[in-house]
């Protein structure tokens, strides 16, 4: 179907046709008496019109209420349903001179570009990721990525970015859709960077940008070896939301900043502590042990501030759960936030001490959304299935020296592989280690 509007819709041609012209002459007529008016001199008389009621409709509105169907005000050079929903205001066939308010005829644009051809299969992997795949930030975000969603049918990159996080989701469980799920992957990418050579329009523009890098971020967190380019996304949304949009204010993601996610997890689960049980207080230790074990490694001022952090975390949830998940998030924007010349080493992948310590770092993260969240942490399960790939990916590329500094992760990651059937295979599993975190069923895929 051509989403394409044409401009002719608006034109609509009325032919009126007098039915006194055309009738056909009263073949009797000649047979009248003269004291009887012609029926040509009373078809010469002219009926004077029935005033009827002005025409009130104006086939003159904006674009975007003629696709919903709504009274728009014309207001130029923006409508007010436009400003308030912070959409794009277009009026068919006009666009604004750039110094004056005069109206310059212009051919109507279509909403896409390059219209895409998508298939049965794509019509699967949006459904899914409605349903299951969106990204589980902002918390409890249902209603915000709805609203994203609906913006998708303007924006390429967006509904590939969406199709690419749904395929790498089920290619998680099912194995199957790695391969489109990387197609979508790249045409997302593409298209966000040609995006991004220009200044956003519009705030629905900016939302479909931010929507589009954080699909991006969460699928990369859904590839087995997407560990370091997770990183790279999570600092490209940082990036967009400080230059890429155009009022965060009004946009669908307004509340989701630092201040507005803290406040979230605080509603979630209150400022107290956790009331560990034994083997999960032995969790934490061993962590921070083997986080100490591996800061002689740490060289670089990124580095030991990460560790630091870290260790701060096995500290802080003891005392304060929302404290703990507040450290977590300042870790990610310590770590993308940094200057080029201290993140590109950072996450090299032949960076072991810096490998070894970010897989710390996702392990005891996954543990402290388990522990806090409960059955809300099922929006992050997939993390799970991830974080033991990539110590998979990671272990594959260790060196036999490192290999003592990985003992800790190796160690719980059938923690992590408990009850689940993880395709992800493990070689190096403790079996009398304690079932740290409860098994789950796998996430439905309907």
């Amino acid at each position: 179907m051509d989403s394409t509007w044409d401009a002719s819709d608006d034109s609509l041609s009325v032919e009126v046709i007098d039915s006194s012209r055309t009738a056909s002459p009263n073949p009797s007529s000649d047979h009248t008496s003269s004291s009887t008016p012609s029926v040509q001199e009373e078809t010469r008389v002219r009926r004077k019109p029935i005033p009827k009621k002005g025409h009130t409709k104006s086939r003159r509105g904006c674009l975007s209420c003629k696709r919903r169907k709504v009274k728009c005000q014309e207001d130029l050079p923006e409508c007010s349903n436009c400003k308030r929903l912070g959409l794009r205001c277009v009026y068919p066939g006009f666009r604004p001179a750039a110094a004056s308010a005069e109206l310059t005829p212009v051919p109507a644009a279509p909403l896409r570009t390059a219209p895409a051809t998508f298939t049965m299969e794509d019509l699967r992997y949006f459904h899914h990721f409605l349903a299951t795949a969106y990204p589980p930030l902002p918390m409890q975000g249902d209603a915000v990525w709805k609203g994203v969603a609906a913006l998708s049918h303007q924006y390429d990159y967006l509904v590939h970015s969406m199709l690419g996080l749904a395929a790498s989701h089920l290619d998680l469980y099912t194995g199957n859709d790695a391969g489109n799920a990387l197609t979508h992957r790249v045409k997302a990418i593409a298209a966000l960077n040609e995006s991004l050579n220009h200044p956003c329009a519009s705030t629905a523009e900016g939302d479909a940008r931010f929507g589009a890098i954080m699909a991006l971020t969460f699928q990369a967190s859904c590839m087995p070896e997407g560990m370091t380019e997770f990183l790279s996304m999570v600092r490209g949304c940082q990036v967009i939301a400080t230059t890429g949009m155009l009022d965060f204010s009004k946009s669908l993601f307004q509340e989701f900043t630092e201040e507005g996610y803290s406040e979230s997890i605080q509603r979630l689960i209150g400022r107290g502590g956790l009331a560990l049980k034994d083997y999960q207080t032995r969790y934490f230790d061993e962590f921070f042990v083997s986080l100490r074990k591996l800061a002689p490694l740490c060289t670089s001022p990124l580095e030991i501030k990460v560790l630091a952090a870290a260790e701060r975390v096995s500290k802080k949830v003891r005392m304060s759960a929302v404290d703990a998940f507040t450290e977590c998030s300042q870790m990610y924007h310590m770590i993308t936030s940094s200057t080029n010349a201290e993140f590109a080493p950072f996450l090299d992948p032949t960076n072991y001490p810096a490998q070894l310590l970010l897989i710390h770092f996702f392990f005891i993260e996954f543990a402290i959304g388990e522990l806090c969240l409960g059955s809300l942490g099922e929006r992050f399960g997939f993390k799970r299935r991830a974080t033991l790939a990539w110590l998979n990916t990671l272990l594959d590329a260790l060196p036999e020296e490192y290999r003592i500094y990985a003992s800790w992760p190796i160690k719980y990651s059938g923690v992590l592989a408990a009850g689940l059937g993880s395709p992800f295979s493990l070689n190096h599993i403790d079996p009398d280690m304690p079932q740290f975190l409860a098994p789950r069923p796998v996430l439905s895929l309907t």
